[in-house]
């Protein structure tokens, strides 16, 4: 009888000692997961595209600029000039436990196209200040300190398109849900998904076969005491919903990371104004690379119409 009362007793300890774990390695600030030399081995090609971008970057001057973000995170970018004067700029917010590298392969075109390019590191990420990891809930608030920053620091006549791939896609959609300045003119967003919930249970039911029920529901408040946020405070789709920016989304019909389904769930809650690219054979983060003519064709309509006519 006591031994079965130890046993009962410590159920409750043994599960919050379970999410808790669970909380840590999904949230906290950490190490790479998605190893490309792994993820790209059949395709020695791609992975020779994207070393070629690397070596590009790493041989562009940029300057250093920091924020603070609206809870008090010191946040840290780099800002990269096209030739020539512009006041035109992108925004890049990368990856989970990424980096700017997600945009190595493009950077070199927008500026191309005179836009200057501040690559940010994502709060609990590189430079930046943060230990947890908010799927796009808290750093959409960044993206708009960044978006002010670049107002206060170049001037008001500035116009501003916000980029992301993966979490930083996220990031982007949900913040242009936000009360944006009138300098946003557009939002481009590679491979995001829908909100931290649809991504988390997705994720646990593909690789680990967890059902929703009870475990993923439990962990609802357990995310929101230790790191902050609410796994469903905020979507993509609520946020699109609410927007009116011109919003070009591009996913890959073989991501088997984020289902290609969550950008269609996107776009389709707001379709005016806005255009879905679905990539032949490009896994997760691989549309340019796979097809850089049709993405740079994408793109350039896009920046021309969203920056210069304020539509798409």
């Amino acid at each position: 009888m006591v031994t079965a009362i130890i046993v009962i007793a410590a159920i409750p300890v043994i599960a919050a000692t379970v999410l808790c774990y669970f909380a840590n390695k999904t949230f906290a600030r950490g190490g790479k997961v998605y190893e490309l030399d792994e993820v790209l081995k059949d395709s020695p090609g791609q992975l020779d595209r994207i070393e070629e971008g690397k070596n590009e970057l790493a041989n562009m001057p940029f300057e250093k600029h920091s924020i603070t973000s609206h809870d008090g995170l010191h946040l840290v970018g780099r800002l990269y000039r096209a030739e020539g004067e512009t006041n035109k700029y992108i925004i890049c917010m990368h990856g989970y436990r990424s980096s700017g590298e997600d945009f190595t392969c493009a950077m070199g075109f927008f500026m191309s196209q005179g836009y200057n390019v501040l690559s940010v590191d994502q709060r609990a990420h590189g430079g930046s200040e943060g230990k947890w990891i908010t799927f796009g809930v808290k750093e959409r608030y960044d993206a708009l300190s960044w978006c002010n920053y670049l107002i206060s620091a170049f001037g008001d006549g500035i116009k501003i398109i916000l980029d992301g791939l993966s979490m930083g896609a996220t990031t982007v959609l949900m913040a242009s849900g936000l009360d944006l300045p009138d300098n946003v003119k557009g939002v481009i967003a590679d491979c995001g998904f829908t909100s931290p919930w649809d991504i988390v249970t997705e994720v646990a039911r593909r690789d680990m076969h967890i059902p929703k029920f009870p475990l993923l529901y439990l962990m609802i408040p357990t995310v929101k005491l230790l790191c902050g946020f609410g796994l469903k405070e905020a979507s993509t789709i609520d946020a699109v919903k609410k927007s009116k920016l011109p919003i070009l989304f591009v996913h890959g019909l073989a991501d088997d990371f984020v289902p290609h389904e969550m950008s269609v769930l996107a776009y389709n809650s707001r379709p005016e104004n806005s255009r879905l690219v679905s990539v032949e054979n490009a896994t997760h983060g691989m549309s340019f690379v796979v097809d850089e003519e049709r993405c740079k064709k994408e793109l350039s309509y896009f920046l021309n119409e969203a920056t210069e006519k304020g539509h798409f």
